[in-house]
């Protein structure tokens, strides 16, 4: 751009969509929520969220292992930050993670994917990196399912590969689905389903209810890492406080109405679905 070339943008970071509208009916019914709420979120919303999760991806978490905050961004800041270990990042993928890294004062190892793979991380490519940067500590990788800004998804058999070498390396995947309910098919597979006891499912409302800037997400912890839940909360009380409390009332209604979600993402899903074909044709 600084040299006048023309660039092309062709990405839907910001949903072109309005907000689901029993999340907007939701937010007037409660702008009068004004009181600071617990750190972990609003227990109804973290019972919502879990029911919705197990509803489209068949998974079985409680209210309990879930935090909510002012964005998805800010937990994966504070898990690396707080994560006693190293950091695995896959190159491309978001931007974030490894700047991410860096500001949390550590350095992350870069696994670079390949095109003739379409850009995903191959179990063998995992497992020597994994293996050459040494045993001792511990290891935490990055995923993001579906991929930005490569687009691609993880079916679940390369997933349950991946997870094979997660386990036999003891390293936890923090998965960023933030576009899951965006997958064209409809068929998008989680991590969480083959390795439930390593993995922190990471999401929220900026992509598929179209609420980039209400800025709501969440990270959903297994019990066994349910001291870096506890690092993270104790670490959200002293940053972040809560999340807005108006925004959480409305997504506890919203995410509880199956009917008007699936219609939604449905809808949405379908638009897009033209876009990319239209784009690759």
């Amino acid at each position: 751009m600084a040299e006048g070339q023309m660039v092309y943008h062709f990405a839907f970071g910001q949903s072109p969509f309005p907000v689901m509208q029993c999340l907007a009916d939701g937010l007037r019914e409660n702008v009068h929520q004004n009181a600071y709420l617990s750190v972990a979120g609003l227990p109804e919303l973290r019972s919502a969220i879990c029911d919705f999760h197990h509803n489209y991806d068949d998974l079985d978490f409680t209210a309990d292992q879930v935090l909510v905050a002012p964005g998805s961004k800010e937990l994966i800041f504070l898990m690396i930050y707080l994560f006693n270990g190293d950091i695995y990042c896959l190159s491309p993928t978001w931007t974030t993670y490894h700047p991410q890294t860096k500001l949390a004062n550590n350095s992350a190892y870069i696994i670079s994917t390949r095109a003739e793979d379409q850009w995903r991380l191959m179990p063998e490519d995992l497992d020597r990196t994994l293996t050459e940067t040494g045993e001792r500590t511990n290891k935490m990788l990055i995923l993001t399912n579906p991929d930005n800004p490569t687009g691609i998804v993880y079916s679940a058999d390369h997933l349950q590969k991946l997870s094979a070498v997660l386990k036999k390396h003891k390293a936890v995947v923090l998965s960023d689905e933030i576009y899951a309910r965006l997958n064209f098919n409809g068929d998008h597979a989680s991590i969480a389903k083959y390795y439930p006891e390593g993995t922190i499912l990471c999401s929220g409302l900026s992509k598929w209810a179209s609420a980039g800037g209400w800025r709501l997400g969440y990270a959903m912890f297994p019990e066994s890492l349910r001291y870096l839940q506890a690092a993270v909360c104790s670490a959200a009380s002293h940053t972040y406080s809560c999340a807005s409390a108006p925004i959480q009332y409305a997504a506890a209604k919203a995410l509880i109405m199956r009917e008007e979600c699936d219609e939604y993402i449905n809808h949405t899903r379908r638009i897009m679905g033209a876009v990319a074909d239209y784009c690759y044709r």
